[in-house]
């Protein structure tokens, strides 16, 4: 083989070599941007889901505050109700008070006219006896 012949094929695995490293590096560099993508791809996908958290927490806290609310306003309308409700027995009560000092009165109006016939009770004899009226 000649000078020339070797470094003919010495050029040549020059050529060949150099020629398969930068198809390697070609892969090499696709390989990475596919790898970039898809890591930026999962960067949005996990951008969204955290959207998507805060959206439902979001979410939950406002329907905890409503419930919370309702459940005061409740409460609210529960204490109205009960002071309503002692309110009422004590205007009964209060009527029946003074329904009963009426009903003495007129006894002792009844006790004191000469016109009326009253029994040991005081009560004009002349009326039918009627029950009391419920409180």
């Amino acid at each position: 083989m000649t000078t020339g012949t070797v470094i003919l094929v010495v050029l040549i695995v020059v050529v060949v070599l150099v020629a398969l490293a930068l198809i390697l590096r070609q892969r090499g560099s696709r390989r990475d941007e596919a790898a970039r993508a898809k890591a930026a791809e999962l960067r949005e996908q996990a951008a969204e889901h955290d959207r998507e958290v805060r959206e439902r927490d979001a979410a939950a806290t406002e329907a905890r505050a409503k419930s919370d609310l309702a459940r005061a306003e409740a409460e609210r309308r529960q204490l109205e109700a009960e002071r309503l409700a002692r309110e009422a027995d004590e205007r009964a009560e209060t009527a029946g008070e003074v329904r009963e000092q009426q009903a003495e009165q007129l006894r002792e109006a009844d006790r004191h006219d000469p016109d009326v016939r009253t029994d040991e009770d005081g009560r004009d004899e002349r009326v039918e006896r009627q029950a009391p009226p419920a409180v």
